[in-house]
């Protein structure tokens, strides 16, 4: 499924693969060129920074935002001035690079599921959002816990981390789970099924109306369930009872 609809009134909708909006801003990546637009859907600007684009997110703030490109790199761009702030590759393994990332709601830290040692492990990196210098990388050690998406909760304050185990010998996923990172660590797991795993991973990649997933929903579910808000604490709440 491809966004051509009308969304945000106005905004003609190429063949985004990934699409978000704040109200004021949309941004849309169709892989080679990233798009900016006001909120009456006026192309601001446009960008051929990265390859293999697919990932936007505005910050909390307004201010900037951040795009991810699969083949291990980040794109941080000013809504203040409509241009490039920073560039950088965090990862060497290409292809692979498509977990979820977010900002922690002060907008001074962002959050990236990485890999790093080979397309099958994964790791968080915390960058710090004056300069997107790497502040630390944590939950890199156990190769068989594999991180999906995370979840910056406001109204909790604290991190939610969606992932899943694999079995050491066949390196196949056989636990589900979405955890809290406490102390640079992975704490209180909760385990939960493939089909709610599925599901929850599905609600992070709509925050930026990612097409890995439009196949099996149409638009007006995909925006039923976005306004539903299906939040990893929630989840992480019902199964802690």
């Amino acid at each position: 499924m491809n966004f051509k609809k009308q969304m945000n009134d106005g905004v003609k909708m190429r063949n985004f693969v990934g699409f978000t909006s704040n109200g004021e801003y949309s941004v849309g990546c169709t892989g080679q060129t990233v798009y900016l637009y006001d909120k009456d859907g006026k192309e601001l600007a446009k960008f051929k920074d990265l390859r293999y684009a697919y990932s936007p997110m505005i910050s909390p703030d307004g201010k900037i935002f951040v795009v991810k490109s699969t083949e291990g790199r980040l794109a941080v761009y000013s809504l203040e001035s409509y241009t490039l702030i920073k560039k950088f590759r965090f990862s060497k393994v290409n292809g692979s690079q498509d977990d979820n990332f977010c900002f922690s709601p002060d907008c001074t830290e962002f959050y990236n599921i990485e890999r790093h040692i080979d397309s099958c492990k994964t790791a968080l990196s915390v960058y710090d959002t004056s300069d997107f210098s790497l502040k630390k990388r944590v939950l890199y050690s156990d190769y068989n816990v594999v991180l999906k998406a995370i979840e910056y909760n406001c109204e909790e304050n604290r991190v939610f981390l969606l992932g899943y185990m694999r079995e050491p010998q066949s390196g196949v996923a056989y636990k589900f789970f979405v955890g809290e990172l406490v102390k640079d660590s992975l704490q209180n797991i909760v385990y939960i099924s493939e089909k709610e795993y599925g599901f929850y991973l599905d609600c992070k990649k709509f925050e930026i109306y990612s097409s890995a997933v439009t196949d099996l929903y149409t638009f007006d579910e995909i925006e039923k369930i976005r306004k539903a808000k299906h939040s990893l604490a929630n989840l992480w709440k019902y199964y802690s009872r």
